[in-house]
């Protein structure tokens, strides 16, 4: 089995199917992990990177932005580092009005028993 790591702007086109023929190619990928040809992996930045476009360049609703990122954590396929930790996160982003990163972060602290070391206020009001 092949492994892959997709980036940022495929998800990107997925999700707008702006540019059809990128949106093709990515289902095809889509389409051999579902049948176990391919492994794809998504690091944690990429999470964060289609985030920041949808908010800053496709200029996205916050709920639409929370709905695709629940869709792409719910696809089994897809290996995401720290998915159950991103779960919990875009929960509270849809909650709270705070940055997914400070919503990350968060969760991060919890998962691995540490303390949180910062000068952010709003990020303080979270623990």
């Amino acid at each position: 089995m092949t492994r892959t790591v997709i980036d940022a702007n495929a998800f990107l086109r997925l999700l707008l199917d702006d540019i059809p023929s990128q949106a093709d190619q990515i289902q095809k990928i889509l389409l051999e992990a579902k049948k176990n040809k391919k492994e794809l992996l998504v690091p944690q930045i990429i999470i964060f990177e289609i985030v920041f476009a949808l908010e800053k360049y496709y200029h996205f609703p916050k709920q639409k932005i929370v709905d695709n990122i629940k869709s792409i954590l719910a696809m089994r396929y897809f290996k995401i580092q720290d998915r159950e930790i991103f779960k919990r996160a875009i929960d509270l982003f849809d909650k709270k009005n705070v940055s997914l990163t400070d919503c990350f972060l968060v969760y991060f602290v919890q998962h691995n028993d540490a303390n949180l070391f910062s000068f952010d206020k709003d990020l303080k009001k979270l623990q």
